[in-house]
């Protein structure tokens, strides 16, 4: 019988670090927890909000199930539910899903997958997130397949299957691949969530996961100090369950006010005081971010809100921004 921790090498990392080999057995994996610690929506009908995007799937759906194969395009922002709904997709029609992430995918990916497809008993699913992060290359080869099923090499034609992609940046997927689009029927943009949505989501999350005691003012807290993320909201109910102190969970995380970390006030206090546009770079230096990470992570919320606004010359402070840097400071004052 193998041993998991020789093949997984961790054998030579134990006694590297000056564990014995026979101590090694104290040490499994399925010691952390057994515990169920995550959930997702299983249907539509548990996945909380984004009523004009489960109203287009479930149009899909049923042209699936009666008419013909159909390509999704999910786009939105980190953390909104891109891969949940694609297993929601997969889950209702029965099919196998086979995730890979864009930047990644090779060909080699592409024709164990072709393989699998036409040797399986049942339908599948070819799942892509970040899908704007395909080579050149391999798009390119897609875009037969995606239309016809048919290999470019030779016309092999092909077990139809669905492919679903997700991006967070659906604009830089058309400029590089406007092809790809076009042979997805099925274009989901998922909307921004708001205060209640976020509520309901802890509330089933906390239901499923802890059934802990979790008062309506902890729950109203979180809902409008996660800057509207799913996937940060439930991180931070994560802390709370470990914590059981909110206040310190919020400031663990540098969350001073609906949703605005100690970056955010960094930023619209450096706009509030030059009054005048700045590009990217010197805000991201600022707050010691990458220029990417600034403008993925930290800007787009600043803009959802109305903190700030885009200009040719570099970004602004808006009267929104002045108004919560004043109400932040009399609260600190």
């Amino acid at each position: 019988m193998f041993d998991l921790y020789d093949v997984l090498g961790i054998t030579t990392l134990l006694e590297k670090i000056g564990i014995k080999s026979e101590e090694k057995k104290q040490y499994k994996p399925d010691q952390i927890s057994s515990k169920k610690y995550s959930f997702r929506p299983q249907t539509l009908s548990e996945y909380v909000g984004q009523e004009r995007a489960k109203e287009l799937v479930e149009l899909n759906l049923k042209k699936i199930e009666t008419i013909k194969p159909v390509h999704f395009i999910i786009n939105g922002t980190r953390g909104h539910g891109k891969s949940t709904l694609a297993y929601i997709i997969a889950k209702r029609l029965n099919f196998r899903i086979h995730t890979y992430i864009g930047g990644s995918f090779t060909m080699e990916n592409l024709s164990t997958f072709l393989q699998i497809n036409q040797d399986s008993t049942i339908q599948n699913i070819l799942f892509i997130d970040e899908i704007h992060g395909l080579e050149k290359t391999v798009a390119e080869f897609m875009y037969p397949i995606l239309e016809d099923f048919i290999l470019p090499k030779g016309n092999l034609k092909l077990r139809p299957f669905v492919f679903i992609g997700a991006t967070t940046d659906k604009n830089v997927l058309m400029k590089k691949f406007s092809p790809f689009i076009d042979r997805c029927g099925a274009q989901i943009n998922l909307e921004h969530y708001n205060a209640l949505d976020i509520k309901t989501i802890l509330k089933q999350y906390n239901a499923q996961i802890y059934q802990k005691n979790v008062s309506e003012d902890v729950y109203d807290l979180l809902a409008v100090n996660t800057r509207f993320n799913p996937r940060t909201s439930l991180a931070l109910f994560d802390d709370l369950i470990v914590c059981e102190d909110i206040k310190k969970v919020l400031s663990a995380h540098r969350v001073i006010k609906n949703s605005l970390t100690t970056d955010d006030v960094l930023i619209l206090e450096h706009l509030a005081e030059i009054q005048k546009p700045i590009g990217v770079e010197t805000l991201s230096i600022i707050i010691q971010q990458t220029k990417q990470d600034y403008i993925t992570l930290v800007e787009p919320f600043l803009l959802q809100q109305g903190y700030l606004s885009r200009t040719a010359r570099g970004r602004i402070i808006t009267n929104k921004g002045i108004q919560i840097l004043k109400e932040i400071n009399g609260e600190t004052k």
